[in-house]
């Protein structure tokens, strides 16, 4: 199961860390390129876009008895779906009391009643096939690094135990040093009902499952031009020309050019990780004694899990940096680490990588058909891991011509055009830079 090590790899070793997702190391070798089958002239279904969200309509639209391919211009799931820190919970970018305030609580508890249905789905797979997905049902701890934080933290999470049900726990400096023992954290909550996944593990998974459904899934066959022809669509590849009676975009983070009307809507944001070597139990204890999934309550958060086997900390953060400064991003990261944990200061980072994921306008996931008629779940905002598949099995229900299972709050809001400069790769440096200095806490003798 383990990724075979190249030459390249076997170079960062000697320079740092391996710079490739930790969760690869489990998925299966991609087998040799082959494209000795051609391409289908025709089918029912295109899907551009390979990752969680393509690989979940495809299995559901062939269920429902269409043709199927899905299409991807890399290796289906070597994205954001394998490369993200693997937390599942029912968040997303908007608060709960924001949502009151702004559109009403009947509509924010809409929203968030759905972001509870797709918490639940990923919860059942993992209580059906938790080994195969690498579930664990660990809570989410939220830390607040000041006071301000931790008022701000208290009210939201009680807010949405009152009108939610959620079951929460409020944690005071004793009780958060339980649970992240680092001197920077003021307090916190815990999350009861949240969990994780192993990200490989999991796509694998939901990916041998469309397959088995009879969906077709290549990859290295990217997209360059989508038209509507009188009844139907020529989905133009650097493969050849597909006609088909649908087409679902998929591509979130990795949208490009030739898919000109949804990148416009689209802002690219890079995020990071590292992995730490396998840690001692004492060093476990001295730092996360309860292993759950972590972050803090800033705009431009860390975050924290750990590998399925207990092992290895995953520690993330700088959210909008240039993929360009990998190396130099996963260094940083390494300090900011040892900053929050000085007992780490002489751990090993084994892994250091990247990956895309897409905000809106809005901030809010979309679901929808285009002006020109093809489909599209994007835009997850950091929250894909549950979003992409429920907003895939949404996407699918409409297809289908199911309207009640199609009908969702996120195909509510019109998806807009983002201005050019809000989907510049500096605009998002600055701006989270940004946000990190506003949301710095005060005192520290470093910025995190």
């Amino acid at each position: 199961m383990n990724a075979r090590l190249t030459s390249d790899n076997v170079e960062d070793v000697r320079k740092g860390p391996l710079l490739r997702p930790y969760w690869e190391d489990a998925r299966r070798a991609e087998p040799p390129e082959s494209f000795a089958a051609p391409l289908p002239s025709r089918a029912d279904v295109v899907v551009v876009g390979a990752g969680l969200t393509g690989v979940e309509a495809a299995r559901v639209l062939t269920e429902g008895g269409r043709s199927v391919i899905v299409l991807d211009a890399g290796r289906p799931g070597a994205g954001a779906s394998t490369r993200n820190a693997g937390q599942i919970g029912r968040n997303f970018k908007h608060s709960f009391g924001e949502l009151c305030a702004n559109l009403g609580e009947e509509t924010a508890r809409r929203y968030f009643g759905e972001l509870r249905l797709a918490y639940d789905a990923v919860a059942a797979l993992g209580e059906a096939d938790g080994e195969a997905i690498g579930w664990r049902k660990c809570s989410r701890v939220i830390g607040a690094l000041s006071p301000a934080h931790l008022t701000r933290l208290t009210r939201e999470y009680e807010h949405r135990a009152r009108v939610l049900g959620e079951e929460i726990e409020v944690l005071d400096v004793s009780g958060i040093s339980e649970e992240l023992r680092s001197p920077l954290y003021h307090g916190g909550v815990r999350i009861v009902e949240n969990g994780a996944i192993h990200p490989g593990l999991y796509y694998e998974f939901m990916e041998r499952r469309a397959l088995a459904a009879g969906a077709r899934i290549e990859g290295y066959v990217a997209v360059q031009q989508i038209e509507r022809a009188t009844s139907a669509f020529e989905v133009r590849t650097t493969r050849g020309t597909i006609a088909c009676g649908d087409v679902l975009v998929a591509t979130n983070g990795y949208t490009d050019s030739a898919l000109g009307w949804f990148k416009a809507r689209l802002a690219p944001i890079n995020s990071y990780m590292i992995a730490t070597e396998a840690l001692p139990a004492t060093m476990w204890e001295s730092i996360l004694p309860r292993r759950r999934t972590y972050h803090d309550n800033r705009r431009r958060s860390h975050f924290m899990t750990f590998s399925p086997d207990g092992s290895r900390l995953m520690f993330g953060g700088r959210t909008g940096n240039d993929p360009a400064m990998l190396r130099h991003t996963a260094d940083d990261l390494t300090k900011d680490l040892r900053f929050i944990f000085p007992a780490l200061a002489d751990v090993r980072i084994t892994h250091a990588w990247t990956g895309r994921c897409a905000a809106t306008g809005d901030l809010f996931p979309h679901v929808g058909v285009n002006p020109d008629g093809v489909h599209y779940a994007l835009g997850y905002c950091f929250s894909g891991n549950a979003m992409g598949p429920y907003l895939a099995r949404k996407a699918a229900a409409r297809i289908l011509g199911k309207r009640d299972e199609a009908q969702t709050i996120f195909d509510s809001q019109p998806f807009k055009a983002l201005p050019l400069f809000a989907r510049s790769r500096w605009t998002m440096l600055l701006l989270l830079n940004y946000y990190a200095w506003a949301d710095r806490p005060k005192g520290l003798s470093r910025a995190i």
